[in-house]
């Protein structure tokens, strides 16, 4: 049975690997008008679609799953980021701890998350007013909190990958791109999730984009908040979800390492 306190303890370790590693990664500037200025252009070149068809309905609803799609695509970095203590050298050290590696490697990425929070954030606040959205002052903090649970929960869905991404760390930047692809594809994005097939469909309700979008849908369509909680529900459900079985993942990994019957050096 795995203690409060020493859960606490080792994701707060970890974080502060994540914290160290994101300050290399950028300085204020690079991340300011380096990468947040490319995520916008994201959001801005996907919404240009929309004006392409010539459809003020369908160009509100790209820029909203647009910009959504930030919190996807930061947050699937940390599927590169497991793999950095193997590269480093230092994987077989954490191997031979006896740390839960579970809760490990959700404290060692946790800044993606937190830095897709602010840039999803902006992207949503910044973008779709110059497509036709217009967002009221009681809004804004609903978005942020709709955001930081959705890139949370699309998180606990990178850690699995992140998990596969240890055991076949050549490919880590294939299985991100792909998973990239596929909630681009199916979590209604780009395409009404109507337009798919049933069974697609059905797989589609199991990634958090899905219902996490489908919550900043209703709060720009003036939804109730019956409906958005509902949504929000979802987004949580389904990222615990996506957890577990990253965590179970991750321990399966780890013991056959410990008992000589995978390698991870």
């Amino acid at each position: 049975m795995i203690s409060p306190a020493r859960t606490a303890a080792t994701v707060r370790q970890a974080a502060v690997l994540a914290r160290t590693d994101l300050s290399v990664v950028y300085t204020w500037r690079t991340w300011l008008f380096g990468w947040l200025v490319r995520l916008l252009t994201q959001v801005v070149f996907y919404s240009m679609v929309g004006v392409l068809v010539g459809d003020p309905e369908y160009t509100v609803y790209v820029v909203l799953g647009a910009a959504v799609l930030v919190c996807v695509a930061e947050t699937m970095l940390a599927t590169a980021s497991t793999c950095w203590d193997k590269h480093q050298g230092t994987l077989g050290l954490l191997a031979a701890s006896p740390v839960e590696p579970g809760l490990f490697f959700f404290g060692r990425s946790l800044g993606w998350p937190a830095s897709t929070t602010v840039t999803t954030s902006v992207a949503l606040l910044a973008v779709p007013p110059f497509f036709g959205v217009t967002w009221s002052p009681w809004q804004v903090p609903v978005l942020v909190g709709v955001v930081a649970l959705t890139a949370l929960s699309s998180y606990c869905m990178t850690l699995l990958l992140g998990s596969v991404a240890l055991v076949f760390s050549q490919a880590r930047n294939v299985i991100s791109t792909i998973a990239t692809l596929y909630v681009t594809a199916f979590s209604g994005a780009m395409v009404p999730l109507e337009y798919w097939p049933v069974p697609i469909r059905r797989v589609a309700q199991a990634l958090p984009a899905t219902h996490g979008l489908e919550a900043v849908r209703l709060v720009e369509g003036g939804g109730s908040a019956v409906q958005v909680l509902a949504s929000l529900g979802l987004t949580a459900l389904v990222g615990l979800g996506w957890f577990t079985a990253a965590f179970f993942s991750f321990r399966l990994v780890f013991a056959r390492a410990r008992t000589g019957g995978g390698a991870l050096d």
